[in-house]
């Protein structure tokens, strides 16, 4: 059953995914299990009920949105074509586009390399619903052999951050890709820009630094599909999924 909501999401394909390219031109186009990975996002956006997706990709890589367009998708669909110099301007940019009629939020955001099991984005953004105080909301899976996972420390039987990244280590949660964000985040980005902020990674632990409450919810294991032998770990993934 789809929650009774509008919800607002965003999709962050504007990478160059370079190690990707042996298998598609463009990552969002590489397929995992006879899917591409855009297709595979959009697709637990609709289990998630959402009923606007903001795709944000980069200049070279229309034919992305060429062949999302072929399909039909029980939401609406707008794009943002700019070619971001960083993960977090792209992160910026869609939080800006779906906030930017006054809605607050929260939003759901995925990366397009995330690969997950059924369900996994209805019930992170029902949780991050919730959970009210949280500015920005993170979806933990296991770091797996993910080459520079963002490593995760949250508070004792509480869902509270307390460590991104090294400051974190050792730790059994990494983030999987998928975000619930407020408005409220576009505070910082003004002067995220300006202090040159180079990674989402930076952005989050900047936030953080500053107070604001960030809330971390594990989920059941996801695939962040980055190379070519992930690709096989995702199918692998999502048979196993289905059983």
């Amino acid at each position: 059953m789809k929650p009774e909501f509008s919800l607002r999401a965003g999709v962050l394909a504007a990478g160059r995914g370079e190690r990707l390219r042996t298998t598609s031109q463009f990552k969002p186009l590489a397929k995992v299990g006879g899917r591409t990975l855009i297709e595979h996002v959009l697709s637990s956006m609709t289990d998630a009920g959402a009923t606007e997706v903001v795709v944000i990709i980069n200049e070279d890589s229309l034919a992305v949105r060429d062949h999302v367009a072929a399909a039909k998708w029980p939401f609406k669909l707008r794009w943002i074509v700019e070619t971001t110099p960083t993960s977090m301007h792209s992160f910026l940019r869609l939080v800006e586009t779906l906030a930017a009629d006054g809605d607050e939020g929260p939003f759901l955001l995925s990366t397009v390399d995330t690969v997950a099991g059924a369900q996994t984005y209805a019930r992170f953004i029902a949780e991050a619903r919730r959970n009210e105080d949280a500015t920005v909301m993170l979806a933990l899976t296991s770091p797996g052999d993910d080459e520079k996972p963002l490593l995760v420390r949250i508070a004792p039987g509480d869902s509270r951050i307390l460590a991104l990244g090294a400051a974190a280590a050792p730790s059994s949660y990494a983030t999987a890709g998928i975000y619930a964000v407020r408005a409220s985040i576009l505070r910082e980005a003004q002067a995220a820009r300006r202090d040159g902020i180079d990674a989402l990674r930076t952005f989050l632990g900047r936030l953080l630094d500053r107070g604001y409450h960030l809330a971390g919810v594990p989920i059941a294991e996801s695939i962040d599909v980055d190379r070519p032998a992930d690709i096989g770990t995702a199918e692998a993934f999502l048979r196993s999924a289905s059983l």
